[in-house]
């Protein structure tokens, strides 16, 4: 996940981050993942984000888990300096690490 924070008092933050944990849904036959990061500097502060993507979009077998498949997340930063940005886009699609798992 990675990409630049809405626009506000003048300046954008960029965000760079894996996904971590899946949480199946097996009743959608789908899942999500849980991320959390913290942006890079800008103006003299960053600010921590977190939050749960989307259900799997394009995914094949069981969980939605296949090859090129991606997520949607949009959340908002925690407040630092009196702010907060929205953190907005999509994953990338399916990345496997070897040795793991749900």
């Amino acid at each position: 996940m990675e990409g630049v924070t809405s626009l506000v008092r003048g300046h954008r933050h960029l965000f760079s981050n894996v996904s971590d944990i899946v949480v199946r849904v097996p009743n959608a036959k789908s899942h999500f993942h849980i991320f959390n990061a913290i942006t890079t500097t800008a103006n003299g502060h960053r600010h921590i984000y977190f939050g749960r993507t989307g259900l799997s979009i394009n995914g094949t077998g069981p969980f939605g888990g296949g090859p090129n498949h991606f997520h949607k997340f949009d959340v908002l930063t925690q407040i630092a300096n009196g702010h907060r940005h929205r953190v907005k886009g999509s994953t990338s699609t399916n990345r496997v690490i070897r040795n793991s798992g749900p």
